[in-house]
């Protein structure tokens, strides 16, 4: 167990070493494409400069620049200059930039020898075409690279598979051509060659372990027995797998041509056949009263033409007399419009009349009225007037022998006078509210009229606004009228074309319905053949329903021979896939035993050898590199060196606590054990 430990310890440290050079050889020639990379870049800096500086000298002029025209080589960069050191790379930009200044040259050369130049427009069509080359190349060169960079990633994968593969296949010829494996194997196979001579009946994997295990072992004649008797059993399977796909190929082509002939079955096919009888026979007896159907519908065709002519021919007549109707119709009725628009224009004067009337008749009621409360105020004022006129001439009368006898006139004398001017003084203070009361009704009396007189103004102003108001009015309601009037006209016009119509359509209705009672006696005789009809194709129903059901039938068993065919197809497949599998694992077989019997013949070449140089390579491997006496037991978890347990502890009691190869620190905690 120890020496298979060490063995694959070896094997481990192989492949590492296989790895590191892959990986060096791909740091070498990164490091090779890097190193001048620097350099280049800082010399086309410079290029470029020195460039536009020799472009304005040329061109006469140091502002010029902002225009270049780059008619130089459009060649891309060689990736070979990638590995190449300065002057080389130098170079090949020197001749870039003479292409450049050459052409520059002519073109300078051109312009100062007055060559015409292009217009603008001929200068943007010449851009556009090269911009639409220049689009159509960039198209094509995306395409390239898209199928470029599709290529290189299959190539980046297969090579990523093949140094997979690689690696595998070195760990498999280490652990082939390791000694301490093989005696392993052959320690196993020694314990377990009872066992495989009591189970002869083991598949082809297992008889490969035992082919390679003899191999190894040297019985080559056993191997040799074991491959042919897997020969003879291919070429058994290659036959019998011969003779079944002949039968399969014979039975699909009869399938085909089964499916096809049913899929396009002549009537040679179905002659004989009593389905095909019956229906030939009831198909006879439909075609007969299809004729029969024919004949009765060419007939009713005939008789609906007739009576279609009689019906365009009665409505014709109809339309004559509707016409002529609606004509004396209509000059009846444009008199009667006519004597209508007189008496209405006579109407229309008489309200007026009527209406005149009426107001004057009002005006002369209110005349009469005021005249009536003046008259009032008349009589109350001439009875105020007598009493005026009795009382003045009472002072009159008095008066003039006042001023006589009042001198004579003694105490008695003037009491009495006195009391008479008291009783004439009552008199006028009786007559005083009197003579108010009758001023101011005759005040108001005034105020009224004045005010009735400016009520009449104002009124007579706002009926002559109305008027105007009211007559627009009626302008516009006469027209409105008018309209009304024609519309009724038009109304009434329609009502009685339609009423004659209603008239016209009922008689048409009897007639009709006599057409219609004859119609449905022959309805009546129709649905009858009808029936029969009917009945006739219930039973052709029946008969194809039958024929249906046979169809059904014959498509399920068309089914079920598809359904047979795809399983013969799917177990053809998987046979054919077997006996594939089967081919392959024969060429495999070969393969192996080749591979085994030289594994073998290397096996005993370097055996004498290689023992025990691997061995002390192994010991060396396993002995501890700071002491070089004891074996590593004790690794480090921060780094994962291994080395031996006193070491470790030493350097824990010295305080040396870092990992001698890599000078990582580490503690106690960090060491355990491990076993080789």
């Amino acid at each position: 167990m120890q020496h298979f430990q060490k063995e694959a310890i070896w094997r481990q440290m192989q492949e590492y070493k296989r790895e590191r050079n892959i990986l060096e050889n791909r740091v070498e020639e990164l490091e090779k494409k890097s190193v001048y990379h620097d350099d280049h870049l800082r010399i086309v800096d410079a290029w470029w400069s020195q460039l536009l500086d020799e472009v304005r000298l040329v061109a006469g002029d140091a502002e010029v620049g902002s225009n270049l025209y780059q008619n130089g080589d459009a060649s891309e960069l060689p990736s070979s200059l990638f590995f190449d050191d300065v002057t080389t790379f130098t170079n090949h930009l020197k001749h870039k930039r003479d292409q450049i200044t050459s052409s520059l040259k002519n073109l300078f050369e051109m312009m100062k020898n007055g060559a015409p130049l292009k217009s603008e427009s001929e200068r943007i069509d010449d851009l556009q075409q090269r911009i639409r080359q220049l689009l159509i190349h960039e198209k094509a060169n995306k395409v390239e690279i898209s199928r470029l960079e599709k290529e290189l990633e299959g190539a980046n994968t297969r090579l990523a598979e093949a140094t997979v593969k690689y690696l595998t296949a070195e760990k498999k010829a280490d652990r082939l051509r390791s000694q301490t494996v093989a005696k392993i194997e052959r320690q196993a196979r020694a314990s377990s060659t009872t066992e495989v001579k009591d189970e002869p009946d083991k598949d082809h994997s297992e008889r490969d372990k035992d082919a390679s295990a003899k191999a190894t072992e040297g019985h080559l004649a056993e191997v040799e027995l074991a491959r042919k008797e897997a020969q003879v059993v291919v070429n058994k399977q290659k036959d019998e797998l011969a003779k079944q796909q002949n039968e399969i190929v014979r039975l699909s082509e009869q399938v085909t041509s089964y499916t096809v002939k049913l899929a396009r079955l002549t009537e040679e096919d179905i002659s004989g056949t009593d389905a095909y009888k019956n229906l030939k026979v009831r198909l006879e007896d439909l075609a007969a009263r299809y004729n029969h159907l024919e004949a009765t519908n060419k007939e009713l065709t005939e008789r609906a033409a007739e009576l279609e002519s009689e019906r365009s021919a009665f409505k014709d007549k109809l339309l004559e007399e509707q016409e002529k109707a609606i004509l004396e119709t209509q000059m009846q009725l444009s008199k009667t419009e006519q004597d209508l628009a007189r008496i209405r224009s006579a109407r229309d004067e008489l309200l007026q009349d009527v209406a005149l009337r009426k107001a004057r008749e009002e005006q002369k009621f209110s005349t009469i009225k005021e005249a009536n409360e003046l008259a009032q105020v008349r009589a109350m004022r001439i009875e105020s007037l007598e009493q005026d006129i009795e009382r003045l001439k009472t002072l009159l009368d008095q008066d003039g022998s006042a001023t006589a006898e009042v001198a004579e006139m003694d105490l008695e004398q003037l009491r009495q006078k006195y009391d008479k001017l008291e009783k004439s003084y009552n008199i006028l203070t009786q007559e005083l509210p009197a003579l108010e009361q009758t001023y101011k009704k005759a005040h108001e009396l005034a105020t009224k009229k004045v005010d009735l007189h400016n009520e009449t103004l104002a009124k007579i102003n706002r009926v002559m606004g109305e008027k105007n108001k009211a007559d627009s009015k009626y302008f516009a309601a006469m027209k409105a009228k008018e309209s009304l009037q024609n519309e009724t006209r038009a109304v009434r016009n329609q009502n009685a074309k339609s009423t004659e119509i209603i008239t016209q359509l009922k008689e048409a209705e009897k007639r009709v319905r006599e057409l219609v009672h004859n119609l449905e006696k022959q309805v009546a005789e129709y649905k009858s053949i009808n029936q029969a009809m009917v009945l006739k194709h219930k039973e052709v129903q029946t008969r194809i329903t039958e024929q249906a059901n046979t169809i059904d039938s014959l498509k399920l068993q068309v089914g079920e021979l598809g359904n047979s065919l795809r399983s013969r197809d799917t177990a053809l497949a998987k046979e054919v896939s077997a006996r594939r599998e089967a081919e392959i694992d024969v060429e495999k077989f070969k393969t192996r035993a080749k591979e085994l019997e030289r594994a073998l013949d290397n096996i005993n070449k370097q055996s004498e050898n290689t023992d025990d140089s691997q061995l002390e390579a192994l010991k060396q491997i396993a002995l501890c590199t700071v002491c070089r006496i004891r074996f590593k037991n004790t690794a480090i978890k921060n780094c994962g060196h291994v080395f031996c347990r006193p070491c470790a502890d030493e350097r824990i009691a010295a305080r040396s606590r870092k990992c001698p190869n890599c000078g990582r620190g580490f503690a106690a905690t960090d060491l355990f054990q491990v076993h080789l």
